[in-house]
């Protein structure tokens, strides 16, 4: 196994890109490449990196996790064990409903036991059950993300299918390997021990901000224990059976901002190749108006085209919306205007806010940026239907077509009606794409000239600014490395705010400038 260890902007994407180059030089016609990432976004960015390249064979593949186990276990050996396995349904998760009794049930039956045993009692029959409703769709064809994972890691217990894999499979990359699940790393070490396929994988032990979905897993997969994350494991087993190689070299960003951020990474410090522009930021005020203005002041001194402004949770970037959308603070007339276009398609939704945004995995600038696009719509064709154009609007930017309980979207054939607007139009109702308001989950993976990270309270400013690299390394706390994500997205400028009033003479001048 090869373990390459990449920090932000070292592009280990290009550099996967070539080993897969030069291996497919070797690879046998009878067996594939497989290539796994995190998202789907990653899987086209590698696709379209790949066929700049090479004309990609059919014996590539490139997936997330979910549809590489699919493909090499799920498909070729489920029914072996008892499960469907062609055709599937993949569903996200199985609801709670069915199971509100259990809470109850417990408390009557153990009165005497403590919160915490009554809880662990509660969630070991709740996982029983689970596994078995899980088991029982799977017998029908219907997985969840949890069961593809759960029954592949029972399938990788049976040598033979192992190896008949890795018969198949020649060559696996896996990237962004912090982010790998410790069912999804046991299936991977399983595999390896064949020694029938060369793996490589790539991540960043510093930039792991997943633990939480640990807390939502239906088959009863629990977080590493600390110093146990799956990349670390790696990083710590004897160079002749795990060879690490570093990339060095950080392509993104300022000799400034890599300065900054290599004084919290784990890893082997960095070299920017992009030399000195400025030093790191610091907005002195807590005023939202006038942080945004401030920022935009220094992007457009040190020349950012691309603008990102990242926090924490949504209810901080909320704040932040009104202010941001073209640039300014919007009149208040058209705030207005927005927000009731806004509520009028949660409410036709038949959902609440948070279930809406649940089940769009909408951010509040995203759902704003419809309404705001929606209503300039209408100001240009006042006929067109509301609900219409935000469901086109919806797919067009961010591939989600929402649907509304009582739409009448058919025409006379029965079939649904899409609204399109010429390429024209695009860039009046969207503006540019130049500027981005995201959580750090959502930003991981991008870079902007300009970025402005924000911390709701002073606590969390200073526990991201004070952190040291031990702190990385504690698997219980991810809210450090979450603050080292949001630094490292920068390449020109990187400026900190906080909604909490902060004194200049409270950070290091050698290192920052006030704004």
């Amino acid at each position: 196994m090869i373990l390459t260890l990449a920090g932000p902007g070292s592009g280990k994407t290009t550099d996967m890109v070539d080993q897969i180059v030069s291996d497919m030089e070797l690879l046998d016609a009878n067996r594939e490449v497989a290539i796994i990432t995190y998202t789907n976004a990653s899987v086209d960015d590698i696709r379209k990196k790949l066929m700049r390249e090479v004309i990609v064979p059919p014996n590539v593949f490139i997936g997330t996790i979910h549809s590489f186990l699919i493909r090499y276990f799920i498909k070729p050996y489920a029914e072996y064990i008892g499960y469907k396995s062609n055709p599937i349904m993949v569903v996200d998760r199985f609801s709670n409903v069915g199971l509100e009794w259990v809470e109850e049930w417990v408390k009557r039956k153990n009165p005497d036991s403590t919160k915490k045993e009554q809880k662990n009692k509660e969630n070991g029959i709740i996982l029983k059950r689970r596994n078995k409703a899980l088991q029982s769709a799977a017998k029908k064809g219907v997985y969840t993300y949890d069961s593809i994972i759960a029954i592949s890691r029972e399938l990788s217990n049976n040598k033979n299918i192992l190896q008949s894999i890795g018969n198949k499979l020649q060559f696996l990359y896996v990237d962004e390997y912090q982010d790998i699940s410790k069912y999804g790393h046991n299936i991977i070490l399983k595999l390896e021990k064949t020694k029938y396929t060369k793996i490589s994988v790539v991540g960043d032990p510093d930039q792991t901000i997943y633990r939480f979905r640990y807390g939502n897993s239906q088959i009863g997969e629990k977080a590493p224990d600390e110093k146990k994350q799956p990349l670390r494991e790696l990083m710590d087993m004897d160079d002749s059976k795990c060879k690490k190689r570093n990339l060095l070299i950080n392509h993104r960003s300022s000799e400034e901002i890599v300065r900054f951020i290599n004084q919290y990474s784990t890893l082997e410090n960095q070299k920017s190749e992009k030399g000195k522009i400025c030093k790191i930021q610091f907005v002195s005020t807590n005023n939202v108006e006038d942080i945004v203005e401030r920022f935009d002041k220094v992007c457009e001194l040190y020349q950012c085209k691309t603008k990102l402004i990242v926090a924490r949770n949504n209810d901080t970037l909320e704040k932040f919306c009104d202010s941001v959308f073209e640039g300014a603070v919007a009149e208040n007339k058209k705030i207005k205007d927005a927000k009731s276009i806004q509520d009028f398609i949660i409410s036709s939704s038949g959902l609440n806010y948070n279930s809406f945004m649940d089940k769009y995995d909408f951010s509040p600038f995203e759902l704003k940026k419809i309404a705001v696009g929606t209503r300039k719509i209408l100001v240009k064709y006042p006929q067109k239907d509301i609900l219409e154009i935000a469901s086109a609007l919806s797919k067009k930017l961010y591939g989600k077509k929402i649907t509304f309980s009582n739409s009448s979207y058919f025409d006379d054939k029965g079939k649904i009606q899409e609204y399109n607007f010429s390429s024209e139009d695009d860039e009046a109702i969207f503006g540019n794409e130049d500027i981005k308001i995201l959580t750090i989950h959502k930003s991981k993976g991008l870079e902007a000239d300009g970025v402005l990270v924000i911390a709701e309270n002073r606590k969390r400013f200073f526990k991201w600014l004070n952190m040291n690299s031990n702190d990385l390394k504690n698997e219980k706390d991810e809210e450090y490395r979450l603050g080292y994500v949001a630094y490292s997205r920068a390449k020109r400028v990187l400026a900190l705010a906080c909604l909490e009033e902060i004194d200049f003479s409270e950070v290091n001048k050698d290192i920052f400038d006030e704004v």
